[in-house]
């Protein structure tokens, strides 16, 4: 019955010619660099989901101090950002990352020989670190990609890069799985060493990667430590894009925050917590992974980026309605796996094509500094937000309700953000024309 209903868009999309531009695109998604991209993001989120379990585990020991502790990030990201920006000014993409990576490495070195039972604050303040190597070791990891595959390229490579990602993150959570007997609440010796070895393999081969494109290893990024911020106060492009970080890590904390709780109802039993969470994020990895080879890069040429970027708006409605009416610890599940499938295989592909269309240095520094504090300000927003309503007679799972004017919002913000490729887009395909017009007017001449 559906099939003699939806004939004819069976018939569209079974179109041989149609078929045929889908595996020739396909194929473009595969090169050397591309591979070596995926490769390097294999390790990279392998690194940081053997730790991401952990960090999970961590917060919801201490959900009651979850804002102060997004705090702290804020603050702290804000800070390393400035000392990223001073950095990147100083020198090349290649010691960028050596400098970035071997210091967050060094880091958990020295968490590695605290007690995390002598005192709560140890364990907050790994807390506060995991989320900035989380986004900073994921941030510099774009920066090269968005420098190395630039315009309509990007829209190829970035799902297979991304499926790269996707399964490091699922070898790290098979990681994480297996070893979360060894936490007993006192050490991270296991984690931080399967996490730091995962680093160092994933850094070569991000040196391997960047020295294929020696131009753009070779030049110096030059500016000053304020370009990120000085940026962000100029360019409308980088506000509107800043602030779509803003609301959609705000938004994704609101649910994260109502998922949390429904953990916490759920069990006490932090050993069976963790090996959920391992659980959900292999299911993530296997979806998002299928969505990456086939899916990436259809939906951001044929969709297009303005339909994408304002989908989360729908998307989060929908969620938060679900809380509503059914706070159960299945649709916490559902949805969690589903935002972020749609995050990692979608959506953010989608950012960093837009990403690419920036000017130099915002590419290497206001990304980052939109994908680091303006993220972590959004958590940071997100818990105030539902905490303002701990003292009124209005029951957790509703409160995501009331922040539908915000939802409507990210919509609004992601058709501004869109326009930044499309702009780009025809301001190039304008000069090419004005190029291939001159050089039409001296030969004649």
């Amino acid at each position: 019955s559906w099939l003699l209903t939806n004939w004819s868009q069976v018939r569209i999309l079974c179109d041989p010619p149609i078929m045929l531009d889908y595996l020739k695109d396909l194929q473009k998604s595969f090169s050397i660099n591309t591979l070596l991209g995926s490769l390097f993001f294999f390790f990279i989120l392998a690194s940081w989901y053997t730790l991401r379990p952990l960090r999970n585990e961590l917060a919801v020991q201490d959900i009651d101090n979850i804002s102060i502790l997004l705090a702290m990030v804020g603050v702290t990201m804000l800070m390393v950002n400035y000392v990223y920006s001073w950095v990147a000014s100083l020198t090349n993409i290649r010691w960028l990352l050596v400098l970035c990576y071997i210091f967050l490495g060094s880091n958990l070195l020295i968490f590695m020989s605290l007690d995390f039972n002598s005192s709560p604050w140890i364990g907050r303040s790994f807390y506060v670190w995991c989320n900035i190597y989380s986004f900073f070791v994921v941030a510099i990891f774009w920066v090269v990609m968005i420098n190395l595959f630039r315009g309509e390229q990007s829209t190829y490579s970035f799902g297979l890069i991304s499926l790269g990602g996707t399964l490091g993150a699922a070898f790290g959570s098979r990681l994480a799985k297996l070893i979360s007997a060894t936490f007993d609440g006192s050490n991270i010796d296991i984690y931080a060493f399967t996490t730091v070895v995962l680093l160092i393999i994933g850094l070569l081969v991000g040196l391997i990667t960047i020295n294929r494109i020696r131009s753009v290893a070779k030049s110096p990024i030059g500016g000053s430590a304020s370009d990120a911020f000085r940026n962000l106060a100029n360019s409308k492009q980088i506000q509107s894009i800043a602030i779509y970080m803003y609301l959609f890590t705000g938004l994704m904390t609101i649910h994260w925050i109502t998922s949390a709780q429904i953990f916490a109802n759920w069990t006490d039993d932090s050993s069976k917590r963790i090996a959920l969470f391992a659980d959900m994020e292999l299911a993530v990895s296997l979806l998002a992974g299928f969505t990456q080879i086939f899916l990436t890069s259809f939906f951001l040429r044929k969709l297009g980026i303005k339909i994408i970027l304002f989908s989360y708006g729908v998307i989060f409605a929908i969620v938060f309605i679900v809380y509503a009416s059914a706070p159960l610890v299945v649709s916490a599940i559902v949805i969690t796996i589903f935002l972020r499938v749609f995050e990692y295989a979608i959506n953010k592909p989608a950012r960093e094509v837009v990403y690419t269309h920036l000017k130099r240095t915002q590419r290497y520094k206001s990304s980052v500094l939109v994908d680091t504090f303006f993220a972590r300000f959004g958590d940071f927003s997100g818990s105030i937000f539902l905490n303002l309503f701990k003292n009124f007679a209005v029951t957790f799972n509703f409160v995501p309700l009331l922040s539908i004017p915000f939802v409507a919002l990210i919509s609004f913000v992601g058709i501004k953000v869109s326009k930044i490729q499309s702009e780009d887009t025809k301001k190039k395909t304008s000069e090419l024309i004005d190029d291939n017009d001159l050089f039409e007017s001296s030969s004649l001449s």
